[in-house]
C-alpha cells in the first residue's frame, strides 16, 4: 500500500512538473514577442499614431499573459529592458510600467498591476489607465488604476500600518520638455482587494498629504532611494540654481544636500538636510533609476 502511494505521488509529481514546463514554454515564446514591441516602442519617438498603436499591441499582449494562470510566478525578465516590473517585499504585488513620448515631447504612460489577495484566494488584475493630463494639484487625491497619474514605478518600500500593509512606490514621470518629476506615492488595497492611490500619511512640517512630487530641471538628476540601513528614503535636496528669486521648477535642481522621509507612528515624516554618503555607481551594468 505504501508503495502505491509513492507511486502515486511521483506520478502527480510527474504530471505537475510537465505541466509547469508547458507554462514556462508558452510565457517565454509570448515573452519573445512582447520584447519586440517593448524595444520597438522605446525607439520610437515623435510619431503619435505609430506609438498608440504600438502602446496598445503591447498592453493587449501583456494584458492577455497576465491574464493567464501561473502568471505571477513567471518573472518576464526579458522584458524588464523597456518595462519596468517592481515587486514587493511581501511578494504580493508586482507593478508594471512602460511610456511613450508624443509629438509634444508629452509623456504617457501604461501599466498593470497583479495582486496576490489572499482573503479571496485570487491573484487580482488591473490595467492602469493614464489620466495625468487631465489633472492638478495632485498632492490630495485619491486615484484608482481607470483614473491614474501615469508614472513610471522603480522602487516599491513595504510598511505595516494599524490598518494594514501599505506599498509606498518611488515613481519617475518624463514629464516634458522642460521639467521631470519624481514621487512617493502611498498604494493601499481596500477589504474588496481594489487598489487605491494615495493616502493622508505623507507629512512634511505640518502639512499631510497623500503623496509627494517633486519637479525639477530636465537635465537634472534627483536621486529618491530606500536606503535600508539608515531605514529611511533618502532623496537629493531641490533648490534653485543661482541667486534667482523664482518658484518655477525648472530652475530647480539638486544642491549636493539631502533629506528624507522616516517612517513613524503610520506617518511617512520630511526629515530636512541628514547626513548621508551616496553609494558609489555600480559597475556591473545594473539597470540605472530614471532622472
Amino acid at each position: 500500500m505504501r508503495r502505491l502511494g509513492v507511486i502515486v505521488f511521483l506520478l502527480a509529481s510527474a504530471v505537475a512538473a510537465r505541466a509547469s514546463a508547458v507554462a514556462d514554454s508558452t510565457f517565454f515564446r509570448l515573452e519573445a514577442q512582447m520584447v519586440d514591441v517593448a524595444a520597438e516602442l522605446a525607439a520610437t519617438r515623435y510619431k503619435d499614431a505609430l506609438q498608440d498603436s504600438l502602446e496598445a499591441k503591447l498592453g493587449a499582449m501583456l494584458g492577455s499573459a497576465l491574464k493567464m494562470e501561473k502568471s505571477f510566478e513567471y518573472p518576464f525578465d526579458s522584458l524588464k529592458s523597456n518595462v519596468s516590473i517592481v515587486t514587493s517585499n511581501d511578494g504580493r504585488l508586482r507593478i508594471f510600467t512602460w511610456f511613450s513620448v508624443g509629438d509634444a515631447g508629452n509623456y504617457h504612460y501604461s501599466g498593470f498591476i497583479q495582486y496576490n489577495d489572499k482573503s479571496a484566494h485570487q491573484v487580482r488584475l488591473f490595467e492602469l489607465n493614464d489620466c495625468s493630463d487631465k489633472m492638478e494639484n495632485i498632492d490630495n487625491l485619491t486615484l484608482t488604476p481607470q483614473n491614474w497619474f501615469g508614472m513610471m514605478y522603480y522602487g516599491i518600500v513595504d510598511v505595516k500600518c494599524r490598518d494594514g500593509v501599505v506599498y509606498t512606490l518611488l515613481g519617475w514621470d518624463g514629464c516634458g520638455l522642460y521639467t521631470t518629476k519624481k514621487a512617493i506615492e502611498p498604494l493601499t488595497f481596500n477589504d474588496k482587494g481594489q487598489p487605491r492611490f494615495g493616502k493622508m500619511m505623507v507629512k512634511v512640517g505640518r502639512k499631510k498629504s497623500k503623496r509627494l512630487v517633486f519637479e525639477y530641471n530636465k537635465r537634472a538628476t534627483m536621486m529618491i532611494q530606500y536606503d535600508s540601513q539608515l531605514d529611511m528614503i533618502v532623496m537629493d535636496h531641490l533648490s534653485v540654481l543661482g541667486e534667482q528669486d523664482t518658484d518655477n521648477p525648472m530652475f530647480f535642481s539638486p544642491d549636493m544636500s539631502y533629506d528624507g522621509m522616516k517612517f513613524e507612528d503610520d506617518m511617512w515624516i520630511y526629515v530636512p538636510k541628514i547626513e548621508y554618503k551616496r553609494p558609489k555607481p555600480k559597475k556591473n551594468g545594473a539597470a540605472k533609476s530614471k532622472n
